[in-house]
This record gives structure tokens, C-alpha cells and sequence, in this order.
């Protein structure tokens, strides 16, 4: 039988209906799904999500001025990164956390100023693993102030966690860390300045990974993990995490830390249908990139461009702790993966 006009209206609309909504959502039904599993089966166990609350707070305050270099609010910013590096047990990296650089900008010398800590191993070894994130963002523009929760105190806080977890691995006797506290790898953790106006900072950390005497050598270097934008997922629900083709058996590495917990890892960013954000080029999108072209080996955990990226929206309620919980987790997991895997 024929159906009626009517018939064939009832189905249409509800169909047009469904398309445009997955259009407006950037996903398909199969990323509809994904999402909903991600979502579902998605657990942390040790990364606290006020603890990471209150750091993204005390970096998008308003007393922070949005974090520009050169500015007040950036000052500001390291003395609350060098209490946390002194609270969660990091040592200097040289004589004091700040490791200042110049830059030019605009046929003008600007400053900046990496904050650099340190944990050694129990047992002396020359393997070393980097964990950065940019503490540094756009400021202020008129009187409104652009906070930056995601991009990046999202990065810094997953950070302070990881190096909390670190020093307490190599503190205590506790089963539950027996993995960081018997691994012989020292750590260095540095929240870069200056990545907004062209990488600066990580430029300046390579730089200072080259003068003579210092260590590490860059040669000494298993892996860097950039932290770049990890608080806000979208469809599907999940973190990506470039730089698999520096890794023979990166598949191997991305199970074992989905393993842990449920946590979707996609190794390639999508294209967005968003056309106010541009297309991005995530090799020389953040502070990995210098160390890319100095042969360190990186993997650079974020999330793709939302509405809100470098806007006065980017606010902390918008932040997902649980997630964000679980991706520093997941970085953690690279802290602790046997170096076989990263050659």
C-alpha cells in the first residue's frame, strides 16, 4: 500500500530532525555510542577531582588576570605553581624553580619563565621522562579577562597531580605504588611560559636541555607528555593523544592505558564542523613541537577546539573533573610503562 501524505510527513520530519542534530553534535550514530560507552565505563582511582578543582580555580581567579606573559597575573601564577611544586615535593630543577628566557616578539625582547621541578629515582640511572603543560594564556582584553580553565589550567593541574603521585611513589612503601617506586626513571615536570604568543617556552626548555653539563642531555630523554587542553571532552568521549608515529608499538601503549581506566583514547583528532575554529596542524600545535624537532620522543594528550577556546568563556564550571581525572591517570600511565615499549 501507498502511504499517505501524511504518512510520509511523519517519518520525514523526525528524520531531518535526527540528521541536523547529529550535524549539530559533530557525531554520527557510531559516535553517539562511543560516547555513551566512554562515558559509561569510565573510573579513576587516586586523581582527586576537588584537588584539581581548586588548582583550575586558583588559576582562572580573577586575580590571575588570565596569566599573560609578562604580566602581574603570570608573576602571580608562578609563585602558586612554586608553592604546589614545594607542597607535592619536587625539588628545583637548578637553583630555583623559575628558569627565566628571553624571546623575540615583534622585532621586541620579551621575557618569559619556565617553572622547572624534579624527582629523582631511588637508585641512581640517566633514563629521564618529561611531564609539560603551558601555564601561560591570553589575558586580559579591555576589562575582560580570558581565564583559560581548559586552555591550559586544565594542563597544570593534571600535572600536579601526576608529580604528587610521583613523590609519593618514591616516599613510601605502599603495594598500591610499587610500580613508579621500583621504575628507575627520574622526572622532570615544567609548566612552560610564552606558549600563546609561539612556543617560547618550549623552545627555551630545549634550549636549556642543550647547555653543556646539564641533565638531562636530550639524548637521556625516554619521553616527553605534553598537557594541552584535557578538561573538556566532546563527541565521542575521549582523549587524543598524537604522536604515534614516533612509537613502533603504540597500539600495545594505548591499550595498557585504557586498560586501567576506560578511558577512550582516539590516536587521530577529527576534523572540525565547527568552521570558526581553524583547521589545526597538531604537530606544531603546542609546546611538543620543539622537542619534536630536538628528537625527543613525545606524546601530547588534549581535546579539540570547542566553542569556547581562547574566548572569556572558557570557564571553570565548564571543566569535566571526572574526566579530567581520568586523563591524568592515563598520562600517569606513561610515567609507567616499561621503556621497551618506548623504543
Amino acid at each position: 500500500m501507498d502511504p499517505t501524505p501524511n504518512q510520509i510527513k511523519q517519518f520525514i520530519v523526525p528524520t531531518v530532525c535526527l540528521f541536523f542534530s547529529l550535524i549539530a553534535s559533530g557525531c554520527n550514530s557510531s559516535d553517539s555510542q562511543a560516547y555513551l560507552s566512554c562515558k559509561n565505563r569510565l573510573t579513576s582511582s587516586w586523581a582527586d577531582p576537588k584537588v584539581l578543582h581548586a588548582d583550575i580555580a586558583a588559576l582562572t581567579s580573577d586575580a590571575f588576570e588570565g596569566r599573560k606573559t609578562g604580566t602581574l597575573g603570570a608573576q602571580k601564577s608562578r609563585n602558586y605553581i612554586a608553592s604546589r611544586f614545594n607542597e607535592v615535593g619536587l625539588k628545583p630543577w637548578q637553583d630555583e624553580y623559575a628558569v627565566p628566557f628571553s624571546y623575540q616578539l615583534s622585532f621586541s625582547q620579551r621575557q618569559g619563565v619556565n617553572m622547572i621541578g624534579v624527582i629523582r629515582a631511588k637508585q641512581p640511572t640517566d633514563k629521564w621522562r618529561i611531564v609539560l603543560a603551558h601555564y601561560d594564556h591570553l589575558g586580559k582584553k579591555g576589562n575582560r579577562i580570558h581565564p583559560g580553565a581548559d586552555d591550559n589550567a586544565s594542563g597544570i593541574a593534571a600535572m600536579l597531580q601526576i608529580a604528587s603521585r610521583v613523590t609519593q611513589s618514591i616516599k613510601t612503601d605502599d603495594s598500591q605504588l610499587s610500580s613508579l617506586n621500583t621504575l628507575p626513571i627520574n622526572y622532570l615536570f615544567v609548566a612552560t611560559d610564552a606558549e600563546e604568543p609561539g612556543l617560547f617556552g618550549g623552545y627555551a626548555l630545549v634550549e636549556s636541555l642543550k647547555t653543556l653539563g646539564v641533565i638531562p642531555q636530550i639524548e637521556q630523554i625516554e619521553l616527553a607528555i605534553n598537557l594541552d587542553m584535557v578538561g573538556r571532552p566532546g563527541r565521542p568521549y575521549a582523549i587524543y593523544l598524537e604522536g604515534k608515529k614516533g612509537f613502533k608499538r603504540f597500539n600495545e601503549i594505548q591499550r595498557n592505558i585504557t586498560a586501567a581506566n576506560g578511558l577512550c583514547i582516539k590516536a587521530t583528532h577529527p576534523r572540525s564542523l565547527n568552521k570558526s575554529v581553524k583547521k589545526v596542524d597538531w604537530l606544531r600545535a603546542s609546546d611538543h613541537y620543539p622537542l619534536h624537532k630536538a628528537g625527543i620522543p613525545w606524546l601530547y594528550f588534549g581535546v579539540p577546539p570547542h566553542n569556547d577556546y581562547h574566548s572569556t568563556r572558557d570557564t571553570i564550571e565548564k571543566i569535566d573533573l571526572q574526566f579530567l581525572a581520568a586523563v591524568t591517570e592515563s598520562a600517569n600511565q606513561l610515567l609507567v610503562i616499561d621503556s621497551l615499549l618506548l623504543k
